[in-house]
């Protein structure tokens, strides 16, 4: 389905920091190393998810190393993330800090890249492989693999269903506050049209958050059904979530096809008294749509000096093959 003609603007959406987990007790228990993603991909006969370690800190959210081109790194998050300044703030991946040599902002959209790796005394750019990234729009139903920084308030009563810290009984329990964050932990969601209180059912739509026009597509919080909380890897947004990626797998590839970026609440939800600062089932995940911008980011990717010679040398592949 193409993007839509009419520009929505949605001033009262809310910037993400986190990935909520519905189960158990929303925290994300166990889905936090790589060896826990590999069997639940395997459980599903798909391959080992290869991009683990570009899976990063950036400011105070989330981001993934994009990979490399010639002696430059680079690095995604959303550009209304706190900004790092170029010269004097710095990145860790693979363990080994980083200073930020350059700063682009993806046209209107709420991406941007960072340029690691160069400089005079940089570290030699990390040995991970380069992020394919997707060339057309996820359909409808496509299964999302995200990651965030994220995590929801924990109550005292170990609930896997709604967030008591602070609470007297009964109040919001049926919602996920928004905790502090946490290392990058993965989940699990499916896109899904336009959420009707917003508009009519596309597939994705370019909507103006702040100073941002961005491409989106869209996923909802979905509720697994009691007894399946305590073993569940749906995932919606929190705070420390932004500029997380959302992979999908193509049939022979993992690619990236998603940045996280919003949520939003459904109004029924709002009705029974969800906090601002929460999430509850039937809430939306709004995403960059990677497809849309990717001749941008590889062209930024693009070093000045070598750019007609990577041009004529095929540079363009460097998303989809291991640095070598």
């Amino acid at each position: 389905m193409r993007s839509l003609t009419i520009v929505f603007t949605l001033g009262l959406m809310a910037p993400l920091h986190a990935l909520i987990i519905s189960g158990p007790n929303g925290t994300a228990s166990g889905n936090t190393t790589q060896g826990s993603l590999n069997g639940f991909t395997g459980g599903l006969g798909l391959p080992a998810f290869p991009y683990w370690g570009n899976q990063i800190q950036v400011s105070d959210s989330t981001g993934m190393y994009l990979g490399s081109n010639d002696n430059y790194g680079w690095v995604m998050t959303a550009a209304h993330v706190s900004p790092l300044g170029v010269g004097s703030g710095v990145i860790v991946v693979g363990g080994t800090p980083y200073v930020v040599r350059d700063a682009v902002t993806i046209g209107s959209a709420d991406i941007r890249l960072y340029r690691i790796g160069g400089g005079l005394g940089d570290a030699a750019l990390p040995v991970l492989p380069n992020i394919l990234m997707a060339t057309t729009s996820p359909s409808i139903g496509t299964g999302l693999l995200d990651f965030g920084r994220g995590r929801r308030i924990e109550g005292t009563a170990n609930s896997a269903t709604n967030s008591d810290a602070g609470q007297p009984p009964g109040v919001n329990g049926q919602f996920y506050e928004w905790g502090s964050a946490a290392n990058v932990q993965w989940g699990t969601n499916s896109t899904t049209v336009l959420p009707s209180w917003l508009g009519p059912p596309f597939a994705n739509a370019n909507f103006i958050v702040g100073p941002y026009t961005t491409n989106l597509f869209f996923s909802l919080f979905d509720d697994v059904g009691s007894g399946n909380y305590l073993n569940a890897t749906e995932a919606t947004f929190s705070v420390f979530d932004s500029g997380g990626g959302a992979f999908r797998f193509n049939g022979v590839n993992w690619e990236l096809s998603g940045l996280n970026l919003y949520e939003d609440h459904d109004p029924a939800n709002v009705s029974n008294g969800e906090p601002g600062a929460a999430q509850g089932f039937g809430d939306a995940n709004f995403y960059g749509n990677i497809a849309a911008y990717r001749n941008d980011i590889l062209t930024a990717m693009v070093p000045e000096p070598s750019l007609g010679l990577l041009l004529c040398g095929c540079g363009f592949a460097l998303v989809a093959r291991r640095r070598r």
